[in-house]
């Protein structure tokens, strides 16, 4: 019964919607627009008798108006209103149901009075930059002085005009519909940023919280500690896990870089025998999961004596990125105009030149990025280091210690999944000094990685 309510309130929506965005685009054809008319339009039947009766205060066609009510526009907008409305119901249902819940738990009443006056607060101070934007001032300042609830408009309302602009124009920044859109706007940062903030900050938390045993059952403890970090440097292999991982992740990112962009660039700039084939079959592979050939990984390992050797995890690691990467260089690549090549060749350049001083500089952002998410790899993997670490060496003493030989996912798991090395705050503890070095490279190549995604993105 309770499907059987939501399919007919669906329905009621889909229709109130279609029959308001095809009788307002009615009115507006015959240059009727305003508030009052979008209501009007809101009521089925006589919204559309109304504007049919009305004289046109533009110039129309019928044929025109006709075709705003034909089967293809309205079969057309119906489709379009489906979707709006079902993402609409799916955003709004949750909401109720956690606004109502809140009615009788005053933990959720304060983390919606908390959101409610985030919003009000960057609202005010949106409507205090378009403001002053109105009237000329634009930079920090505005932004700044719409940080001080009203103090904001009031300054900048005694402030005189620096560019000539309407009274009408102005207002535009108060309307409604503007104010709507900022709220809409402002509640989805906030949310994704408390998303985003707040499993970081209880991350922080429990690494200062030093518990072994019990997950921590709020953010921050009420007594910090260094306990769990001491105990990561002092009493584990923490920094012999952290000098494999950091070893594997530099040889995976210079080695494999440069292998991967010699081969994309034979690819993308020599045509060969075998070439599409070759292409084609390097896409193949990249569909298949690396962990399909954990087996086969294990048997070569096992084979050439490199068991419990975490350096040689590299060549899993290289092997395994050549296909995407490839192709994703590749594609950048031949985005690059022959002509360069060709102008270097009569100047002299043989080809090594012009791959060193011609391509290598216009790639940047591409490599730049691919050599990025190499480096980002191991400090991520589990499965492969979880599997083939997990074996002594050969020629191993009897007292040897395995726990050398991990990398920092498969140390670092033990502390949440064994109970002999259970230990909640060094997890987290452990997980913080993990983004220290992915950080820092972010922060370095931030701007070479943002436009490595979009080169990424086009087609080869």
């Amino acid at each position: 019964m309770t499907l059987l309510y939501l399919a007919l309130a669906y329905l009621f929506l889909l229709v109130l919607a279609v029959n308001y965005g095809s009788v307002y685009d009615y009115a507006i054809k015959k240059g009727y627009e305003g508030f009052k008319y979008r209501l009007i339009s809101l009521i089925p039947i006589f919204g559309y008798l109304y504007f049919k009766n009305k004289e046109a205060l533009i110039e129309v066609s019928d044929r025109e108006l006709k075709h705003l009510v034909s089967f293809e526009i309205l079969g057309k907008r119906t489709a379009l209103y489906a979707l709006l409305v079902f993402v609409s119901i799916l955003i709004l249902v949750p909401i109720s149901f956690l606004l109502v819940t809140a009615v009788n738990n005053s933990l959720l009443q304060t983390m919606f009075t908390v959101y409610a006056i985030i919003i009000s607060f960057m609202l005010h101070q949106g409507l205090v930059v378009d403001y002053a934007s109105k009237k000329g001032y634009e930079g920090i300042k505005p932004g700044l002085v719409g940080l001080i609830p009203v103090y904001g408009f009031i300054y900048y309302n005694n402030q005189p005009k620096r560019r000539n602009v309407s009274k009408q124009a102005i207002r535009e920044v108060f309307k409604i519909s503007s104010i709507l859109q900022k709220i809409l706007v402002y509640g989805q940062i906030t949310l994704v940023a408390v998303i985003v903030i707040v499993p970081v900050i209880y991350i922080f938390g429990m690494a200062f919280s030093n518990l072994r045993t019990d997950i921590p059952n709020q953010i921050w403890p009420d007594t910090p500690s260094w306990e769990s970090f001491r105990f990561l440097f002092e009493e584990t292999n923490f920094k012999r896990w952290y000098w494999n991982t950091l070893k594997i992740a530099l040889i995976n990112m210079t080695v494999g870089t440069v292998l991967i962009t010699g081969a994309a660039y034979v690819f993308a700039r020599f045509s060969f025998k075998g070439k599409k084939a070759g292409l084609l079959t390097i896409l193949v592979l990249q569909a298949f999961p690396s962990f399909m050939g954990l087996i086969a990984m294990y048997v070569l390992f096992w084979k050439f004596g490199l068991l419990g050797e975490p350096t040689y995890l590299s060549i899993l690691y290289i092997g395994g990125s050549i296909p995407g990467n490839l192709w994703l260089i590749k594609g950048f690549l031949s985005q690059i105009p022959k002509d360069l090549d060709e102008s270097a060749m009569i100047d002299g350049a043989s080809k090594f030149q012009i791959f060193v001083r011609i391509i290598l500089p216009l790639s940047v952002p591409i490599l730049t990025f691919v050599a990025v998410s190499m480096f980002m790899g191991p400090w991520m993997d589990y499965l492969l280091p979880g599997y083939l670490l997990r074996f002594k060496p050969a020629g191993a003493a009897p007292d040897y210690d395995i726990t050398q030989q991990w990398t920092l996912a498969v140390g670092l798991f033990k502390f949440i999944n064994d109970i002999n090395y259970r230990h909640y705050s060094a997890f987290a503890a452990g997980a913080l000094m993990v983004g220290i070095p992915i950080t820092i490279l972010y922060m370095l190549f931030q701007r070479y990685l943002i436009e490595g995604i979009m080169a990424g993105a086009t087609k080869g």
